[in-house]
């Protein structure tokens, strides 16, 4: 028997199983959501008002895929110690960006609050998409458009789903500091909503508002996930029973959004 043959044929073997092994584990890798980044959470509940010790704090690992710009990375801890929380947040809650209330009165510029490679693009929404007054930085919600299909106006309405788990930025003037969340609340122009964007989105935001009305709808702060294939709502949703009663029987979907078993808290030291 052939040894160079044999010995090749070893080799190739081994190049196989090494590429199939890095394949496998790449693909397990993207399916639990990427490698896990230490987060920083409330190891006991934090009442409204008080200031951030270590003792309060603990460190809890998720898939990178789930990690938001209002999560608290554990390596940020040193800049948050002594900062008091603008809400009260429950043992074993991610401690997030939001949750924070600044050290002094002095304002929050809007620039300093958009993420690196992001924008902050201002929505004119419906009037009632600010909950009267009641949608504050901080607050995530889906962004859904309003227009005619077809030339010149003349053809069908719909609304269809533009971006989900959209940050907001700011509301009117209000960026989210102490200062501007109890004062001159009246004067807000609550329908104008920064929003913290990609490029890509800014500019599908900026012609969207040319041609139709946006709808702001409000999520739960937890609630990250993305509903795939979201159908456009025309009027046969509206007129036929059979539509009406498959719209009644829907349910939110019940499977978490992340495929890792929950962690309990890893207290800091």
């Amino acid at each position: 028997m052939n040894v160079k043959a044999l010995l090749a044929a070893a080799v190739t073997a081994t190049i196989g199983f090494a590429l199939l092994w890095l394949y496998v584990r790449r693909f397990e890798q993207e399916a639990s959501g990427g490698p896990p980044v230490a987060v920083l959470m409330a190891a006991e509940d934090i009442p409204l008002g008080a200031a951030i010790t270590r003792e309060m704090l603990g460190v809890h690992h998720i898939p990178s895929r789930y990690v938001e710009d209002r999560h608290i990375r554990a390596s940020e801890v040193d800049r948050i110690v002594g900062v008091r929380v603008s809400m009260g947040v429950k043992a074993n809650e991610s401690l997030l960006w939001s949750d924070l209330a600044t050290t002094s009165e002095a304002r929050r510029d809007l620039s300093a609050l958009v993420r690196q490679g992001f924008r902050a693009v201002t929505v004119r929404a419906d009037s009632t998409s600010a909950f009267g007054g009641l949608l504050r930085p901080g607050d995530r919600v889906d962004v859904l458009l309003t227009t005619t299909r077809g030339e010149g106006g003349a053809g069908e309405t719909v609304t269809m789903l533009l971006l989900q788990n959209a940050l907001v930025l700011a509301v009117g003037r209000d960026t989210g500091s102490p200062a501007q969340s109890h004062a001159r609340r009246e004067e807000q122009r609550f329908n104008e909503i920064a929003l913290g964007v990609t490029v890509e989105q800014a500019s599908v935001l900026a012609y969207a508002q040319q041609t139709g009305r946006i709808t702001l709808s409000l999520r739960n702060p937890d609630d990250i996930a993305v509903v795939e294939a979201l159908p456009e709502t025309t009027r046969n949703d509206l007129l036929e029973p059979e539509r009406r009663a498959r719209l009644q029987r829907r349910e939110p979907s019940r499977e978490p959004t992340s495929p890792v078993q929950p962690q309990l808290p890893t207290r800091l030291q």
